[in-house]
């Protein structure tokens, strides 16, 4: 495990073996968050691929199961589930909730 030290205004180094292994490079956006006994950075780049992939898994597969209905009724489907996918991604940053 790397260690780092608080710079002035609270800034830090991000070792480069963890620049590297994530592609970080300058003006990323890192999510931070306080888990409680810990503080957990999160890529934005990270983050967003895996819950962008599961939103369209179940745009597709909402899709497929209600080709029938008219559109209000599948955009409410759809908002579910981004509400869903949301909610996972919420659950897996703080497993506590």
């Amino acid at each position: 495990m790397a260690k780092i030290k608080i710079r002035a205004g609270g800034q830090v180094k991000l070792p480069a073996i963890i620049v590297m292994k994530y592609k970080l490079r300058e003006g990323d956006i890192i999510d931070v968050h306080d888990a409680g006994n810990g503080i957990v950075f999160i890529p934005e780049t990270v983050k967003s691929k895996p819950s962008r992939e599961r939103m369209f898994e179940l745009i597709e597969k909402n899709w497929d199961r209600n080709r029938d209905i008219d559109s209000a009724a599948f955009d409410r489907t759809l908002r579910r589930s981004i509400r869903a996918v949301r909610t996972e991604e919420r659950k897996m940053l703080d497993p506590a909730q």
